[in-house]
Order: structure tokens, then sequence, then C-alpha cells
């Protein structure tokens, strides 16, 4: 899980106001992110103003229970990063805090206190423009090959997505499989899916590919597939084989667009429940640069 700290001077009006836009952002897609509030100069208890509570409330975002606090020495270290409001703030944490975790917003966000509402609406706007394109490039998903400190998140993704799923020691073992290639797809630091293949001389077949249940439906299993495919065509592979459940027409349909072909049915292949694998396979033509290529 990623963590952000949103800060401002007195954490009554710019800080909780990104705050609260930030966490309904995240609400709204189901990202793995925990987002809270600070400021440099809070007395603790403080509400957020009545124009930070009424343009917000204008957003469907109600406020009226946020109550400040100072940053804290635990705050920023528990933080991935501290988003500031200018850059007096991130100046004043800079000596505590990694550079890389600092995130000013361009130019900065004036201070709405004791402005009017229309002060305030131009502030929440402000944050609005800066964070949703800010939370687009963090929540970017990350695909990199399998590590020994995601191999238990691998394991309990396996737990969630099948009813005989592979233990973290069969996971664990593919690191030192030199057949084996196998790819994590991570969104905000949280592993959601994996591909795994094995390899025999030019031969290849996708060993397991699993996307977690919340993040299906948003193109994660065609990256990883794509990721995988990829790596065939650079290794010059004659082809990649993988089965599917007959009755899965959503990965069924994926397959087909990525250019897989029906080659076979094994009965009864999959338990709990029974029911056929379809094998399919997608060829890879020889290229110019292959030894085995005749002249």
């Amino acid at each position: 899980m990623l963590r952000v700290l949103c800060v401002c001077t007195g954490n009554t009006c710019r800080s909780p106001m990104a705050q609260a836009l930030l966490q309904t952002e995240i609400d709204r897609r189901g990202l793995p992110v925990a987002v809270a509030s600070a400021g440099l100069a809070a007395f603790p208890g403080d509400p957020a103003t009545a124009h930070a509570v009424t343009v917000t409330a204008e957003a469907g975002i109600d406020l009226t229970a946020h109550r400040a606090r100072p940053v804290t020495p635990y705050l920023l270290d528990e933080s991935d990063y501290v988003i500031c409001m200018s850059e007096s703030h991130r100046a004043a944490l800079l000596p505590y805090v990694p550079a890389e975790k600092l995130v000013v917003p361009p130019g900065g966000v004036p201070d709405p206190f004791g402005g009017d509402e229309e002060t305030y609406r131009r502030t929440r706007d402000a944050l609005q423009a800066f964070l949703l394109p800010w939370l687009d490039r963090v929540a970017q998903p990350v695909i990199a090959p399998l590590q020994e400190e995601t191999v238990p998140a691998v394991a309990a993704l396996e737990a969630r997505c099948f009813s005989t799923p592979w233990s973290e020691e069969s996971i664990r073992a593919e690191l030192d499989n030199e057949q084996a290639r196998v790819w994590t797809l991570s969104v905000c630091r949280d592993v959601v899916g994996y591909i795994g293949v094995h390899l025999v001389l030019d031969e290849a077949s996708v060993m397991n590919l699993a996307v977690d249940p919340a993040f299906r439906r948003k193109g994660y299993g065609k990256a990883l597939l794509e990721t995988a495919v990829a790596f065939c065509e650079e290794t010059h592979c004659a082809f990649l084989t993988l089965e599917v459940r007959a009755g899965n027409d959503a990965a069924i349909a994926l397959y087909r667009a990525l250019g897989f072909t029906e080659r076979g049915r094994r009965k009864d292949y999959y338990q709990q429940p029974t029911e056929d694998a379809l094998l399919l396979t997608r060829d890879f033509p020889k290229q110019k640069d292959d030894p085995s290529c005749e002249s």
C-alpha cells in the first residue's frame, strides 16, 4: 500500500481539502492508497474552516469531522509521498524527508485562509487539477520480474484467484528455475497480478496468469500476457501455449485477441469445480536473425 501525506500550515484549509479530494478519487478507483493530512503549525483539534467545508460539500465531500493535527516524525517516516502546498513547506521539510518523497504542485497552491468562498473554490479546483493527474502517474501499473520479497504477495494472490493454488514454496522455487520466467504487476506497490512462463528449448507455456478480482477489467491481464509474448518473440520461441477453463469466456476472448487459437481440449482437467481445459497456442514466425532459419 502507498501512503500519502498532504501538508500545509494550519491543516484547516488546503491539506484537508487535498486529503479529501484525493481520498474520494482513491475510493472511486479502488486503489491501495492511504492518505492523511497534517500542518507544520497546526493547533491540534481545530476544525476545517467554514469555507473549506462549504466548497468541499459542493463536490460531495463532508469535511465537518476533520480535526487538525501537527506534522510528526512518525507521519513523515511512514509516508511514501508528502504533498506540500508550497515551496516553503517543502523547504521546511527537506532536512527531514528525502527530496524524492516531497511533491509540490507547480507554482504551489496559495493559502485561501481569510478569503471568501470563491477564493476557496479556486483553491479546491487548483488542488483537483493537480491531484488527479498526479494520482494517474503514481497509480500506473509496474511490471517487473519476480523477486524474493514479492513471493508472499504472489502466493496470497494465488490463494485469492484459484481453488488449487500454488504454495509459497512452489512459487519461490521458480526464482532458481532456469526454465522459468515470472513477472509481477504492481499498482501503488501492491502486487495485483502475475504471469509465469516455462521454457523447454524453443517451446514456451504459461503456467499461471492471475489478476486480483478487485483489479480486473483494467487491462492488467492483457499487459502481463503481452509481456510474456514479447519475451517469447525476443527469445525466438516457436510458440507459446496455455490452458484455460472452457467456460472462462472473458479470458478466452482476451487470448484470442492476442493471437491464440484453440489446438485441443483436456477433459476434466480442472477441479473444484470440474471443467475441461482448452489448449490455446500462439505461433511465432521464424525471424531472419534466428540461426535455425534457412537462407
